[in-house]
């Protein structure tokens, strides 16, 4: 039988774990519990230098917790903090980055406060569903530390519209009989409904994927919705044979322009189907801000921007600098890039389609300024290793996971000076936190 402990909760470290301590002096770490809290825990694995435990009373609970808005909150795996204040959250998010920063990086420096997200619920801009068959059609979410699904039919942290869809598809895809994908059996059609929503321009698509090439029945889905939920802007259909990637293939636009318009301060830029773009639209658009400030352009300068996507920096660097590079691997946000170059009228910008550490390996000239915003799984040493013989005076590393980035900065540090590193919401009632580092060449 696992045995049960009492521990008082020390702090928290990434991944919204607490920490306490067994009483032979054992590290545990337990979701759900937060600094400051005496709880009650079942320890679930244990090793030589840590445990794993699963909540199972609140003795004494901290100050900051809040009842969460969401019915599904411990259930879906979206979500891990809701049940704490959202200022609390900041404090959380700096503390959680400040512990990686000096255990992975071994840097000592300070950890700006967590620049918070102006929505902390109805921010998401894009959400992503599963379909599934269970007596009647159900859209479905991943619950928590499982691949099991749970069915929702309201979502708190993404817009009003996506949850009105999430009650009016399955009832429609029900209507006209469109058969559900099995992963089990690989039979079936409808795989995924994917939601996405410009905040800026109050615009909303709405893709299908499906497992076959074949949709009949699109023209009627769309007719239906369409006349339940008339604000959609764009209906897509997505082919997809991948069950790995949910938003991946060719695509057909069934209804509207096919693109979602962002527009930030000075700039304006269009979002396709399948192409990334920043989860939070009102933290993006205060991370482009920053990044272009923070960088104290002369106007002289060769940018280079990795990883650069539909170009949500590159746009920004080509109005203030000499000339941009901008490098991504994926030919369709090359493409909306050097649309947006167009929409923005820049000529001083060139989107070049490339794994970033093969352009790197072949780029000659001397850069002013590298900006890199890689995937979660970090940039790695060889990138790292092909900035520092690119040797550019200025580095903002941009990064939406933690832990490769503490990583990362500490293959930097031979190098460069890391003078600020800021914190950024754009995940509200998550653990996740986006992070800019700023860095400059040592003399």
């Amino acid at each position: 039988m696992a045995k049960v402990e009492i521990l008082q909760i020390e702090k928290i470290v990434h991944g919204a774990k607490g920490i306490g301590r067994l009483s032979n002096g054992k590290v545990v770490l337990v979701e759900n519990a937060y600094p400051g809290e005496l709880v009650k825990v079942q320890i679930i694995e244990e090793k030589s230098d840590v445990a794993f435990g699963q909540l199972v009373e609140v003795i004494r609970q901290s100050k900051e917790r809040v009842k969460p808005r969401c019915k599904y909150f411990g259930i879906c795996g979206g979500c891990h903090m809701m049940d704490v204040n959202y200022k609390y959250q900041l404090q959380l998010k700096k503390e959680m980055v400040e512990d990686l920063i000096k255990r992975i990086a071994k840097l000592d420096i300070p950890v700006a406060e967590t620049v918070a997200s102006d929505l902390e619920f109805e921010y998401r801009n894009k959400m992503e569903f599963d379909f599934f068959y269970a007596g009647k059609t159900s859209l479905g979410v991943n619950k928590r530390r499982s691949n099991e699904l749970v069915a929702i039919d309201e979502c708190p942290i993404s817009p009003k519209i996506f949850s009105k869809l999430l009650k009016e598809v399955p009832q429609i895809v029900d209507l006209h009989r469109v058969s559900i994908y099995d992963r089990q059996t690989g039979q079936g059609k409808l795989k995924h409904l994917v939601l996405r929503h410009s905040h800026s321009n109050d615009e909303t698509m709405v893709i299908f994927v499906t497992k076959t090439q074949g949709f009949a029945e699109l023209k009627e889905l769309k007719n239906s919705l369409l006349k339940k939920v008339p604000q959609i802007t764009s209906i897509i259909h997505v082919m997809n044979s991948s069950d790995s990637v949910v938003l991946r293939g060719p695509y057909k636009t069934a209804y509207g322009e096919g693109v979602l318009t962002v527009e930030f301060d000075y700039e304006k830029l269009q979002i396709p189907p399948t192409a990334f773009f920043q989860n939070n639209y009102f933290v993006a658009k205060k991370m482009v801000d920053y990044v272009s400030k923070i960088l104290e352009l002369k106007g002289n300068e060769l940018i280079l921007d990795l990883y650069a996507g539909v170009g949500t920096f590159s746009i920004r660097l080509a109005m203030l600098s000499r000339y941009v590079v901008a490098v991504e691997n994926s030919r369709i946000a090359v493409k909306a890039g050097r649309a947006n170059a167009n929409i923005n009228r820049l000529k001083n910008i060139r989107f070049e389609e490339a794994d970033v550490l093969e352009f790197l390996k072949n780029f000659e000239k001397k850069p002013d300024v590298i900006v890199l915003d890689p995937p979660r799984t970090g940039a790695d040493k060889k990138v790292v290793g092909e900035i520092l013989r690119l040797e550019p005076e200025k580095v903002v590393y941009i990064s939406c996971e933690p832990s490769t980035f503490a990583r990362d900065l500490s293959f930097f540090i031979e190098k460069y000076n890391v003078l600020s590193i800021q914190p950024f919401d754009m995940f509200p009632q998550t653990y996740h936190v986006e992070c800019v580092a700023f860095m400059k060449r040592k003399q």
